[in-house]
């Protein structure tokens, strides 16, 4: 995955962006988009890389509730 900015920069857009379409559909590349910035994220978290950890695992946190709020 290629990020266009930071890992912290593309969770908040993400989770603004979770939070504003939530309950409108929203194409499926754009699920896939969230899924694999989750994935890179975790995988940030668990080598201690970039972002301190407790704010991006708060970003982490907010975008698996949000896409948890999305029907499968």
């Amino acid at each position: 995955m290629q990020l266009h900015g930071s890992t912290e920069g593309n969770l908040i857009a993400a989770v603004r962006s979770a939070n504003r379409l939530r309950g409108q559909p929203v194409h499926a590349d754009t699920i896939k988009h969230w899924a694999d910035l989750l994935h890179h994220a975790r995988k940030e978290l668990s080598t201690s890389l970039g972002l301190p950890a407790e704010p991006l695992a708060r970003l982490v946190a907010e975008l698996e509730v949000e896409m948890s709020r999305r029907p499968q």
